[in-house]
């Protein structure tokens, strides 16, 4: 806030020398004695770092109205460079055009004999500032040794008191270029809207408990704000972007990720299978935001930032070959350590989140789902920020949600973020529901329908890294049976009665524990492939223990496999030797038919020879 202060206060400064010696010098010579103190004032409040250029500047000192037109502050970086070598440089520069900028109802006349300027009302349109930061380290130490100039400073050669009602900002171009990490980053923002209100600079104002940077209140507000991603799959949108000093927080409303292209197109485009979001995220606020430490040293500082009434839509067709490209070191904690923005937000609340992954199957040709409803929840030190994790270095989550909105389940997660291999842990529990419920996934993706089943609680708890996941899980259910499924000419998903008898007789346990109270705890052992994501990885962790509770260990699952591809190979050789029966039986059925039909031939052939006999012996 005070860097842009800083430049709005050095046209403000101009504009108000335009009135003020506008109505000092009525004569006819007035203007050149004009430019002349206005470069003087660029001069003293930007210690001779900048120079103004502009088309025309029309002053009516009488009514106290003033119009500005193509106006520009630039930098002069012969000056600069000279400071940086004397280590007075500082972080920021700052580029500024304005196509306009009119100032309604100056006190300029009386300004002249009272040195206090008021303004009613001034109207910047579209200006674009362009700020590029090369952060100089000695500024940390001399920030705190040097005093620098505060605005009343820099105006009271001039003016007692400068006093505006209104300032308006309309249509604002935004870029900020970051030069001090390793990689140069660029951000943009386009068609913002900034209205400051009651700005004061005398002798007093910077210790009015009151204002915010001599200022009652600075709204920033952009509209209907949207751009496309880089690579065109779709449209990040916000209804209206705000941020209030009075409040101290920033809404945005109705923040939306939608696709450009439908399902079947944006995997055609994409030529893999790669999941697809639909984001949909009514409100977020960020509160008491460190507006100053954001403007002076670009690290964004916040106690809490919420996230309300989102929709989380996931899709992606299997049909598709899946592109493994490695993921290590790509998990979320260890992204946010390479976000461009030096940040740290105390707590992040999620409200009413509803998140949902759905799949295509190419072989049931069907579409799986698995639903999250009402997730809520709490993620503690979210942070990349160096000061920040040689404090605390652990990010935490923990959030509650319901499985079809049936199902309810917790989840405790901590991120060790300075971990070199990405070490978290995670546990969590899974309530009371019925199994038939997971049918929605399990069917279409899984090749398998639950028949029944009771589960009364399922706990776990895991320990992991970028590269492997070890833990338990305490799985309690009963009345277990399901159908292994396959998928007819017809589109059909069709019992394999044999196979699902084996599965439930000899392979799954129908409960856990056993009749005779005897618990089988589910190990967790996954060692992840270098292609999963942060989530495959999860799920496939947790899936292991499932599979062990139930009874197929992993030695088992080993032995299955190899004796699934016997019998299947079994099954096959009956299949041929049917098949050959079979067409055996046709072929000596045609056979007889064959013969029978010759027979009754000949025997009409022998009947008809027969009669033309006995006509023959009756002639």
């Amino acid at each position: 806030m005070k860097k842009i202060l800083l430049w709005l206060l050095g046209i403000i400064l101009i504009t108000g020398i335009g009135l003020f010696f506008g109505a000092k010098y009525l004569q006819r010579n007035w203007k050149p004695l004009l430019e002349e103190q206005l470069k003087q004032a660029v001069i003293n409040s930007t210690d001779s770092l900048y120079k103004i250029e502009y088309k025309s500047l029309d002053v009516n000192p009488i009514n106290g109205n003033l119009n500005l037109v193509d106006f520009k502050l630039t930098p002069i970086m012969e000056v600069y460079e000279k400071l940086k070598i004397t280590n007075e440089a500082p972080d920021n520069l700052y580029e500024l055009a304005v196509d306009e900028l009119i100032i309604n109802k100056a006190n300029a006349k009386e300004a002249v004999s009272t040195k206090k300027l008021n303004i009613a009302n001034i109207i910047i349109d579209h200006p674009q500032l362009k700020i590029t930061n090369n952060r100089q380290p000695y500024n940390d130490i001399v920030d705190t040794l040097k005093k620098k100039k505060n605005p009343y400073e820099l105006i009271k050669e001039i003016f007692k008191e400068l006093k505006i009602n209104t300032i308006q900002l309309k249509d604002v171009d935004f870029t900020f270029v970051n030069n001090s990490n390793e990689q140069k980053k660029q951000t943009s923002l386009k068609n913002l809207n900034i209205t400051i209100n009651d700005l004061l600079i005398d002798s007093l104002a910077s210790q009015d408990k009151n204002r915010v940077y001599y200022t009652k209140n600075v709204e920033i507000n952009i509209k209907d704000y949207q751009i496309a991603t880089p690579d065109s799959l779709y449209y990040v949108k916000t209804s209206e972007l705000s941020f209030s000093t009075i409040r101290n927080e920033l809404l945005l409303k109705n923040v939306k990720m939608e696709p450009r292209l439908s399902k079947a197109a944006f995997h055609e485009k994409a030529g893999y299978a790669k999941d697809r979001f639909d984001l949909d995220f009514e409100n977020i606020i960020i509160k008491d935001v460190d507006f100053d430490l954001f403007l002076k040293q670009q690290i964004l500082m916040a106690e809490s930032l919420s996230i309300e009434k989102a929709r989380v839509d996931v899709y992606n067709n299997n049909a598709y070959h899946r592109k493994r490209t490695d993921k290590t070191g790509k998990f979320p904690h260890q992204q946010l350590l390479n976000v461009a923005l030096d940040m740290r937000i105390k707590q992040v609340n999620l409200n009413n989140v509803n998140i949902s992954y759905a799949e295509y199957d190419a072989k049931s040709k069907r579409t799986g789902i698995i639903r999250f409803n009402n997730l809520r929840g709490t993620i503690n030190n979210v942070t990349n920020n160096i000061a920040s994790l040689k404090k605390d270095d652990v990010m935490i989550a923990n959030v509650k949600a319901e499985i079809f909105g049936k199902a309810p389940v917790s989840l405790n997660m901590k991120f060790y973020m300075r971990s070199e291999l990405g070490a978290h842990d995670y546990s969590g529990t899974v309530g009371a529901f019925n199994g038939k419920i997971l049918n929605e996934i399990v069917k279409p993706l899984g090749m398998a329908e639950i028949k029944s089943a009771t589960i009364s609680k399922v706990s776990f708890d895991v320990k992991a890294n970028q590269n492997i996941a070890r833990g338990t899980m305490q799985f309690y259910y009963s009345d277990l049976n399901v159908s292994i499924l396959k998928r007819e000419e017809n589109g059909n998903l069709k019992d394999q009665g044999f196979i699902s008898t084996v599965a439930n007789g000899f392979i799954i346990k129908s409960e856990n524990p056993s009749k005779k109270g005897e618990f089988t705890e589910g190990r967790i052992l996954y060692s992840r492939p270098y292609y999963a994501s942060f989530f495959n990885y999860l799920w496939q962790s947790l899936f292991t223990g499932v599979k062990e509770s139930v009874g197929v260990s992993r030695e088992k699952e080993a032995k299955l496999k190899k004796s699934a591809a016997k019998i299947g190979s079994l099954v096959d050789d009956a299949k041929d030797a049917f098949s050959s029966i079979k067409e055996n039986l046709k072929e000596r059925k045609e056979k007889r038919e064959v013969r029978r039909d010759e027979k009754k031939t000949e025997k009409e052939q022998e009947q008809k020879k027969k009669e033309e006999q006995e006509l023959e012996i009756k002639n």
